[in-house]
């Protein structure tokens, strides 16, 4: 799949193509020195803001892979979901960080996909990784989405709920990736429903 800078600072990539489709966990770049931890001003992205998320993606991987990806799930109807979007600004109005749920299914049944998750390199293991996914998760939460999934760093996820999701829900991913890598978050409470999950075009998975 494509990227995530999921400890908010090393570069990985997760989602459908590794890199440049697939929830992968694919080692990047070293990130510089961490930043002093800051508050973080998560919120939904705007149409201002679309070329600050290219660049935050374009700096935090090391391909446009997942930079290009987000903009061809923008251009998706069936995969954008308006709100689920989100950057965080730093206290002087940067956008630093940005995350995205797009449309996802497991079988027929509609859930969401975490991916491309970045922060830019100056802001990493600051916080603002964990601010936008929390603050991100809370909205599709809020939407009234009931499952999120996610392919990514198994010490990172965790934090927020996601669990191996074969092991736990049944939830089977479209290629063999690792199970502890491949992992679901149940958002309501609800138990997810078992089955393959089939992602957007743009993450190029059959």
């Amino acid at each position: 799949m494509s990227g995530t800078n999921d400890t908010d600072g090393t570069k990985r990539s997760d989602g459908p193509q590794d890199p440049g489709g697939t929830p992968g966990t694919g080692e990047g770049t070293t990130a510089p020195a961490p930043a002093a931890v800051r508050p973080w001003y998560p919120r939904p992205e705007t149409a201002d803001d679309i070329p600050s998320v290219r660049r935050i993606n374009l700096a935090a991987f090391d391909t446009a892979a997942e930079a290009d990806l987000v903009d061809a799930l923008r251009r998706d109807p069936a995969a954008w979901l308006p709100g689920l979007s989100y950057v965080a600004d730093a206290p002087d109005g940067t956008p630093a960080a940005h995350a995205l749920l797009t449309r996802c299914h497991v079988d027929e049944v509609p859930a969401v996909a975490l991916a491309p998750c970045a922060v830019l390199p100056g802001y990493q293991k600051s916080g603002a990784g964990s601010a936008v996914i929390r603050a991100l998760l809370e909205a599709a939460r809020a939407a009234g989405e009931h499952t999120a999934i996610v392919l990514g760093h198994p010490p990172y996820y965790p934090r927020f709920g996601f669990v191996p999701a074969v092991d736990r829900f049944g939830i089977l991913p479209p290629q063999p990736w690792p199970d502890e890598a491949f992992m679901a978050l149940s958002l309501d409470g609800s138990i997810p429903p078992r089955g393959t999950v089939r992602y957007a075009e743009a993450f190029g998975i059959d």
